[in-house]
C-alpha cells in the first residue's frame, strides 16, 4: 500500500471486525498501518464475533466516552441446553441438556419476556473491572468475580430461524448489554439449565452500519486517498449530539476554558443542557460542551445560558 504515514490522522473509521481474533489485534493492526500510537476503540468484541467495531485515531480517542453510550444492533446464533463457562461455544461445557427443545411457541414466548429494561449479569469472562480487577482475568485464574446485575435495554429480540437445538436471531440492546448474558439466561428461563452463543455478529453501533465500515485487508492496501475516504473526521463522528456554533471570539474564550455565550437547542422549550458538539463555521471540531445557566452573576440583568467546555480540541483536528 502507500504508507498513510506520513500523515496525523484523527477521526474515525468502522472496521469489519473477522472472527478469531481479539478487538486490541485490530487496535494493534490500524496502529501499525497508520503509524501513530494513539488509536482506541468504542466497544470490544470478543474474538468469536465479527461485525462492526468503531476505531479512534488520534485525537478523536478523546471521543470514546461520547461513543461507547450508543445502542448496538447484533444477529447471531444461540445454541439452546449448552452452559458454558464464557456463555459462548468457546468456553468449556459444564452442563449439557438432553431433553426435548421446547417448540417455537415457548420460545417465542420467552423471547418476549427478555425484551424491556431487564437485569443483567454479565459474564464470568467479561471485562468487566470489580475493585480494579478485570473479571475475565480473576475467571482465568481460577477466582471468579461476583459481578452485580446492572440495568440493560432490549428493544428488540427476534427469532429469525429455529432449528433446536439452535435458534438464529436478531437483536437491538443499549450499550453495556452483553448477548452472552442473554444467551445464558434465555436458556436458564426456558428450564434448560442454559445456553450459549454460537455464534455473534455486530451489525450497528448507533447511526452506523456494518454495511460502511471496512477491513483490515482493504485498509492494508489502501492508498492515502482510501485511507481519508475511509476516515470521518471527529465532527462527524457524532451525528447523536446536538452542535453549537461558534465564531472567532467565542472559540477563543472556549478553548481558554471560559463560558461563552451562545445558543442552546430548545426542547419543549427547556434548554438541552448537553453535552453539544462545538464547532467553527468551517465545521472544525473545537470540543464538546455543555449548557448552564447561573442562578445569579450580580445586578439585576437575568444571566445564561452559557456554554462551558468538557473537552477542548486542536483546533482543526
Amino acid at each position: 500500500m502507500t504508507s498513510p504515514k506520513s500523515s496525523r490522522w484523527h477521526g474515525l473509521i468502522l472496521v469489519d471486525k473477522p472472527k478469531g481474533i481479539t478487538s486490541h489485534d485490530v487496535v494493534a493492526g490500524i496502529r501499525r498501518l497508520a503509524g501513530q500510537k494513539r488509536v482506541g476503540h468504542t466497544g470490544t468484541l470478543d474474538p468469536m464475533a465479527t461485525g462492526l467495531l468503531v476505531v479512534l485515531l488520534g485525537a478523536a480517542a478523546r471521543l470514546e466516552p461520547y461513543l461507547t453510550r450508543l445502542d448496538k444492533t447484533y444477529s447471531g446464533v444461540i445454541e439452546l441446553g449448552r452452559k458454558t463457562d464464557t456463555d459462548d461455544s468457546t468456553g468449556r461445557t459444564l452442563y449439557l441438556y438432553d431433553g426435548f427443545c421446547p417448540d417455537e411457541g415457548r420460545l417465542l414466548s420467552a423471547f418476549e419476556a427478555m425484551k424491556g429494561e431487564i437485569e443483567q449479569t454479565p459474564p464470568d469472562y467479561s471485562a468487566v473491572k470489580v475493585g480494579g480487577q478485570r473479571a475475565y482475568k480473576a475467571a482465568r485464574a481460577g477466582r471468579p468475580l461476583t459481578l452485580k446485575p446492572r440495568l440493560v435495554t432490549v428493544y428488540r429480540l427476534a427469532l429469525t430461524a429455529y432449528r433446536p437445538p439452535f435458534a438464529e436471531f436478531a437483536a437491538d440492546v443499549s450499550a453495556g448489554c452483553y448477548i452472552r448474558s442473554l444467551a445464558r439466561d434465555l436458556g436458564v428461563g426456558l428450564g434448560l439449565g442454559g445456553a450459549c452463543l454460537t455464534a455473534l455478529r455486530r451489525e450497528s453501533v448507533g447511526p452506523w452500519p456494518v454495511s460502511k465500515a471496512v477491513s483490515l485487508e482493504t485498509l492494508s492496501r489502501g492508498s492515502e486517498d482510501d485511507w481519508r475516504r475511509a476516515l470521518m473526521s471527529p465532527a462527524e463522528a457524532l451525528p447523536h449530539l446536538p452542535g453549537v456554533v461558534l465564531d472567532e471570539d467565542q472559540r477563543r474564550d472556549f478553548i481558554s476554558g471560559r463560558r461563552v455565550a451562545a445558543q442552546p437547542v430548545l426542547l419543549a422549550g427547556r434548554v438541552v443542557s448537553g453535552p453539544y458538539k462545538v464547532q467553527n463555521p468551517e465545521g472544525d471540531l473545537l470540543g464538546i460542551g455543555e449548557f448552564f445557566s447561573p442562578s445569579s452573576l450580580g445586578g439585576d440583568k437575568p444571566w445564561g445560558p452559557f456554554l462551558r467546555p468538557l473537552r477542548v480540541f486542536p483546533y482543526g483536528s
